[in-house]
C-alpha cells in the first residue's frame, strides 16, 4: 500500500505546478490563520499560545510572531520545529486544545491551522495566495487541512 501511495504522490507532484516547495525534512512552522477579526484578537491568540507552550512544552523554546497577509487575513506563526512531522504533531495537539483550553473566546470559524516551511512562508508573505498554499498542502497531506 505504501508503495502505491508513493507512486500516486509522485504522479501528483509531476502534474502539480506550484510556487511552493515540498521539503518535509526542513524546519517548519505552525501557523494559526485568523480571518476577519480585530487586531487585538491576533495579539491575544499569540499570548494564549505562549501560555499554552509554557505549560505543555516547557522543555522547548518556540518563537511566536504575528504576520499580516492582508486587511482580513492574519497569521500567528509558531516556529522552531525541526521538520514537517514535528510541526504536524504539535498542530494536531494544538488543534484539539484550541477551542476548549487555548482560545475558547475565538469562534472556531475564524481560525484554522496549517504548517509551513520558512521558504514557503517567505513566498506566501510575498504572493499572499493562501488558497494556493492550502491546495499545495492538501496535495501532500491529504485530509489534514
Amino acid at each position: 500500500k505504501l508503495k502505491s501511495d508513493s507512486e500516486q504522490l509522485s504522479k501528483k507532484l509531476q502534474t502539480m505546478q506550484s510556487v511552493f516547495a515540498f521539503a518535509p525534512e526542513k524546519p517548519h512552522n505552525v501557523a494559526i490563520l485568523i480571518t476577519k477579526v480585530d487586531p487585538v484578537y491576533v495579539t491575544e491568540t499569540r499570548n494564549a499560545f505562549n501560555r499554552y507552550n509554557r505549560e505543555n512544552y516547557y522543555n522547548k523554546t518556540f518563537n511566536i510572531d504575528n504576520i499580516t497577509l492582508d486587511d482580513s487575513l492574519k497569521m500567528v506563526v509558531i516556529s522552531s520545529f525541526e521538520n514537517a512531522n514535528a510541526a504536524l504533531e504539535y498542530m494536531e495537539q494544538a488543534r484539539k486544545s484550541a477551542p476548549r483550553d487555548v482560545i475558547p473566546w475565538l469562534p472556531a470559524n475564524k481560525y484554522s491551522f496549517l504548517i509551513i516551511s520558512n521558504d514557503n512562508l517567505q513566498t506566501l508573505r510575498t504572493n499572499k495566495d493562501i488558497e494556493e498554499y492550502k491546495k499545495f498542502l492538501s496535495a501532500f497531506f491529504p485530509g489534514k487541512f
